[in-house]
């Protein structure tokens, strides 16, 4: 049984899109004020600044920004985690735990980058990439 390259790493800062940006993008913003309870799916970017408690399916992108919490399941190609977040994430390309993240849920991705200082309790599953 050979070895197998997977990619998990940790690293120091790095920047997320600002709000801003990605509107600018066409992303789907939650913004900080808002309190938002259902699912939600997206064939855009979506970035969930405030609180979210249901699902989230994306087909891009989906941010969930420092100080923001989300209480539910994402999945996504590609997920970056810098707020609360309670339930399992999935994404099909890559997941960052940003520093600023606090996660309780199982997390599977082929590629995974946590930052020093972020809370993960979970498992991790990284499936073989296709």
């Amino acid at each position: 049984m050979a070895n197998e390259a997977r990619s998990f790493q940790f690293f120091d800062s790095t920047k997320t899109p600002s709000a801003d940006a990605a509107a600018r993008a066409g992303a789907t913003i939650i913004g900080a004020d808002v309190v938002l309870k259902g699912n939600l799916k997206s064939a855009g970017d979506v970035v969930i600044a405030g609180v979210f408690e249901g699902d989230v399916a994306c087909e891009g992108r989906v941010t969930i920004a420092p100080g923001a919490t989300l209480i539910g399941a994402v999945g996504a190609a590609e997920v970056i985690l810098g707020g609360k977040v309670q339930g399992n994430s999935v994404a099909t390309k890559a997941l960052t735990l940003l520093s600023t993240a606090e996660v309780r849920g199982d997390v599977t991705t082929p590629q995974i980058v946590i930052e020093p200082g972020a809370t993960f309790v979970g498992r991790c599953t990284m499936p073989q990439p296709a």
